[in-house]
């Protein structure tokens, strides 16, 4: 297989991650979802954008109704 720098950088930035969480898997599963609920807005979904977007007018009308 073709040596990907930014594919390294990937792996590396993961371990250093892990690294931080002390080995535990659970621990980092936990920080990339605290990081995810953070940043949710720049999450890209694999849903049809009219799906994503219908789905959106529905989480809107439950929080102010």
């Amino acid at each position: 297989m073709k040596h990907n720098p930014i594919v390294e950088e990937i792996h590396q930035i993961r371990q250093k991650l892990l690294d931080e969480c002390g080995g535990d898997l659970n621990q980092l599963m936990e920080r990339y979802k605290a990081a995810e609920t953070q940043d949710r807005d720049r999450l890209v979904s694999t849903i049809s954008p009219r799906k994503n977007l219908r789905r959106e007018k529905e989480r809107k009308g439950a929080q102010h109704g």
